[in-house]
C-alpha cells in the first residue's frame, strides 16, 4: 500500500508538471495511424509519424492531427505563492545592561617601522 501511495502521489506530480500527460494521448496516434493505413496501405508508421511531426500538412483532418502527442505543447510553469494571516509580534525588549567599547585595533603610533619592515620580506631560497 506504501508504494502504491508513492507511486500515485510520484505519478500525479510528474504528470501535472512536465509532459509526460502527452502519453496518455498515445491511443489518439494509434487510431489516427490506422485510419491512415486504411487510406493508404503501403504507408508504414515511420511515414505517418514523418508526415505528422517532421513535415505537418494542413489537410481535411487537422483537429485529429493537433490532438496527436507532442503536437502542441502545454506551458507547465507555475508560480505558486502562499501569504500567511498569522502575524507574529515579537515584543521589544529594553535592556538596562551596557557594555563598555573596546578597540580592538591599536593606533599605528604603537607600531615601531623598524619591526615591521623585517616582518613583509619574500622568502629566502638558501
Amino acid at each position: 500500500m506504501k508504494n502504491f501511495s508513492i507511486l500515485l502521489i510520484l505519478s500525479i506530480y510528474l504528470f501535472s508538471t512536465t509532459e509526460l500527460i502527452q502519453l496518455l494521448k498515445i491511443p489518439v496516434l494509434i487510431s489516427h495511424c490506422i485510419e491512415h493505413k486504411n487510406n493508404n496501405s503501403k504507408l508504414t508508421f515511420v511515414q505517418f509519424l514523418n508526415d505528422h511531426y517532421n513535415i505537418p500538412v494542413k489537410d481535411n483532418d487537422r483537429d485529429t492531427d493537433e490532438k496527436l502527442p507532442f503536437v502542441k505543447h502545454v506551458n507547465f510553469l507555475n508560480i505558486t505563492a502562499i501569504s500567511s494571516t498569522v502575524s507574529s509580534e515579537v515584543p521589544l525588549m529594553t535592556s538596562s545592561i551596557f557594555f563598555e567599547k573596546k578597540l580592538l585595533f591599536y593606533p599605528d603610533q604603537y607600531y615601531l617601522n623598524t619591526y615591521t619592515s623585517h616582518i613583509w620580506q619574500p622568502p629566502k631560497i638558501s
